[in-house]
């Protein structure tokens, strides 16, 4: 039996703790990327078959600069840059499920092992979307007439209105259920005695289906010069089925271990927007395997340890957690019989 846990979070803009809260922090820098994915696991390996009971929560955003930029400025009440274009886009992925998991390992050979799994999904909540625009500012110190002209438009699907759509009057706008599968492959492989593959595939082509999905569509166009200046025009519907594909993880690690008790990896970790290195070095004997950890691109460091019935890491690129934009946890502990 084991019990297992694993969180992977990062902000590029900001620190993790000021993106989740209010953007209230001076140590802004542009960035693309903010990502939270989490996996809780329960399962029981029987000879070549594994079962078990997985929680899985992912939150996966992707934006232009300027979007980073303008946000940030709003929040902070600072004014807008003058006489600049702003092009702004955000893509926002999240979803959170429960669902019940079946594995099987294939051994090719002594040295060989694949592991394909399957995982029936039942959905809690979940936001999928974009927003894009472009826009035009001039040197004016009100805001309103700052802003020279914009054009955009915002597409969402989602189980719970995020924008006070259900304020409209329109009825009940949730979705009633949610439910789909995840697909997820492993590769463990040794080339010769001083060197290990492996290669994990999470959620690759897997899906939720949500009945009865409520979405949202706006365009916006604004221009100081027109009266009315702004026109906002769009609808809010429901969707009799709504596919949600799920964004994928994929981790990856390469051993090479020169002489007992030492070895050294290169490992990576990719979602749908950007895959990050770690460099790990690993110190072990019968009882017990140490490790450090750095990740160059985030310039986030780690330890960790690993037993046979328990194990942890833990990295970040500060020790104040509040001032951290990349933070990483795992927890296991198992028992064999």
């Amino acid at each position: 039996m084991r019990y297992s846990v694993n969180a992977d979070m990062y902000s590029e803009p900001l620190p993790i703790h000021a993106f989740l809260d209010d953007w209230q922090d001076p140590n802004f820098k542009s960035g693309e990327n903010a990502f939270a994915h989490g996996k809780m696991k329960l399962s029981v390996q029987q000879g070549p078959w594994n079962t078990g009971w997985v929680w899985s929560y992912d939150y996966a955003l992707n934006f232009s600069p300027d979007m980073a930029k303008l946000y940030y400025q709003i929040e902070n009440d600072l004014p807008i840059d003058a006489n600049s274009s702003y092009d702004l886009f955000l893509e926002a992925q999240h979803v959170d499920s429960i669902g019940a998991r079946l594995a099987y390992d294939w051994a090719l050979n002594p040295d060989w092992t694949v592991t394909a799994g399957v995982t029936a999904l039942i959905g809690r909540h979940y936001v999928d979307g974009q927003f894009n625009a472009y826009g035009q500012t001039t040197d004016q110190i009100n805001l309103m007439d700052r802003v020279s002209w914009l054009n955009g438009q915002l597409d969402y699907s989602y189980d719970v209105p995020a924008l006070k759509e259900d304020e409209l009057g329109l009825g009940d706008l949730r979705v009633k259920q949610g439910y789909g599968y995840a697909l997820d492959f492993t590769v463990n492989g040794k080339i010769n005695e001083q060197w290990k593959v492996n290669l994990q595939l999470e959620d690759v082509f897997s899906y939720l289906y949500w009945d009865q999905a409520p979405y949202s569509r706006y365009e916006i166009h604004y221009d100081k010069d027109n009266r009315p200046r702004m026109d906002l025009s769009g609808r809010v519907d429901t969707r009799q089925q709504y596919k949600q594909e799920l964004p994928y993880k994929i981790r990856s690690e390469i051993e090479y271990r020169p002489i007992q008790p030492l070895s050294f990896t290169l490992s990576s970790f990719s979602n749908p927007y950007l895959t990050l290195f770690q460099l790990n070095s690993y110190w072990e004997n019968d009882f017990v395997k140490l490790g450090v950890h750095t990740e160059p691109q985030t310039q986030a460091y780690g330890v960790s340890l690993q037993h046979q019935n328990v194990g942890f890491k833990y990295m970040a690129d500060a020790l104040n957690t509040n001032q951290a934009k990349r933070m990483g946890a795992s927890l296991y502990a198992q028992y064999v019989w």
